[in-house]
């Protein structure tokens, strides 16, 4: 009891001392869009939204002003969004007004973490508050949605795919959906590579609030992996699902990098590819009496048809031919686009960017959507976890954003969560090679 009372007063103590600074105002800033981004009860509240905006428009002022800022010294990547954003937001306003510009709102959104990011390339440490803000504000939703889906409707997540008084009602009671679902998918790599090295959590910069107990992160981080992997195979979307278990099988699989695994991989998906049909038809046919009653007996039976009649049918039909749309629009426009046509797939952001804008600038996005993971390929593929984690995120990254729509709420997984863990590690193996000079000159 009494070390809890001294740790407890050491963290009033901290809140006492604790400066009002830049940093520290536009984290307060981006910790406001997370909540919005994050907390389903507040997606439909307008104040929520204002407060939002306000949030961003401040931290662009705060980041205007900052001697070294962004907007002083822009990296690559910034002016790489800034192409993007005047191009597409231009061609949006002259096109299709306002309401063009405020349904892509959720890419742009998304983006403006990257932004962020960028600002604090150079110490990303001092995110290291948002980081666990994410964490924290996951756990919780995940954790109401999962009881609800488990305990009263098993469809729950599903409904909320689109606009009605039933997904307005679910949200009000905390209940997340296909933003969450993915969510959990786009974050899991990187928290696989958390729960089984622990030590990096030390490298996160966990917050004072956060160390009551030396055990609270760590197993703050094996609830969210672990309810992550429960909420993504109870949400009932398929694609999520298959995600999910591709990433988990790089992960593993090149755990501790070397040629053996590497062909090993190679082997596997050799194989896949010459009797993965044969193979996926005969679990298909075992599942089809074990999903019925729930959404995935649609998607087995229409699949299993698929495989079988090589053709799609059903709700894969509907996919497939929203992703033939968009890929042959960009085939018969392949350096402009559409521009002013917008009636194309609207079921793949990638596939939809090259469609309407071309390959210069769907190829913008591209990059910018990947490239926090190249650049650590050749760094840290070398750590254990280090070349899994890094491949397992990239491609969670390219088939989420393939096979379906951006959301809001991945911006922050892929330029907060992602940079945070993959300067962790570096900060890891700077220590590592520090501590082994000092032992070699003992």
């Amino acid at each position: 009891m009494h070390g809890f009372a001294a740790k407890t007063a050491r963290l009033g103590t901290y809140f006492l001392k604790f400066k009002v600074t830049s940093n520290s105002t536009q984290n307060f800033c981006v910790g406001i869009l997370c909540f919005w981004v994050f907390v389903p009860q507040l997606s439909y509240s307008s104040i929520a939204r204002v407060l939002s905006l306000i949030a961003i428009c401040v931290w662009f002022v705060i980041e205007v002003f900052k001697s070294r800022g962004l907007m002083i010294r822009p990296t690559f990547a910034f002016l790489s969004l800034a192409i993007f954003s005047g191009y597409t937001i231009t061609f949006e306003l002259m096109t299709h007004g306002i309401e063009g510009f405020l349904s892509r709102i959720q890419l742009y959104i998304m983006l403006f973490f990257l932004i962020v990011q960028q600002a604090r390339r150079n110490d990303l440490a001092s995110l290291g508050s948002i980081f666990w803000l994410i964490i924290v504000l996951l756990a919780v939703s995940m954790t109401v949605t999962y009881l609800y889906v488990s305990t009263v409707n098993d469809r729950a997540m599903r409904i909320l795919i689109r606009s009605s008084s039933e997904a307005l009602e679910l949200t009000e009671k905390g209940v997340g959906g296909y933003s969450l679902a993915y969510s959990a998918v786009l974050m899991l790599p990187a928290l696989t590579l958390l729960s089984f090295r622990t030590s990096l959590i030390e490298f996160l910069e966990v917050p004072q609030v956060l160390r009551v107990t030396s055990w609270l992160p760590r197993l703050l981080i094996w609830y969210v992996t672990g309810l992550s992997i429960l909420l993504v195979f109870s949400s009932q979307f398929a694609t999520a699902v298959i995600t999910l278990t591709i990433c988990l099988m790089i992960i593993f699989v090149l755990w501790r990098p070397s040629s053996f695994r590497v062909l090993l991989l190679f082997s596997l998906m050799s194989f896949m590819i010459l009797f993965g049909k044969s193979l996926l038809i005969e679990l298909l046919i075992y599942l089809a009496p074990i999903v019925d009653g729930t959404n995935y007996h649609l998607k087995v039976n229409d699949l299993l048809i698929s495989l079988q009649m090589d053709s799609a049918g059903g709700t894969v039909s509907d996919r497939v031919e929203r992703y033939k749309s968009s890929l042959i629009l960009f085939l018969q426009n392949p350096f402009t686009g559409v521009l002013y046509f917008t009636d194309i797939g609207k079921h793949s952001t990638l596939l939809d960017t090259f469609a309407r804008w071309g390959v210069f600038i769907g190829g913008v996005l591209l990059y910018l959507v990947t490239f926090t993971q190249v650049r650590s390929l050749r760094s840290l593929s070398s750590q254990r976890g280090g070349l899994g984690v890094i491949l397992g995120t990239l491609i969670a990254v390219l088939m989420v954003f393939g096979l379906n729509n951006a959301f809001m709420a991945a911006g922050a997984i892929i330029f907060i969560l992602y940079p945070s863990v993959f300067s962790a590690m570096a900060r890891s193996q700077m220590s590592q090679g520090e501590a082994r000079k000092v032992s070699n000159h003992a």
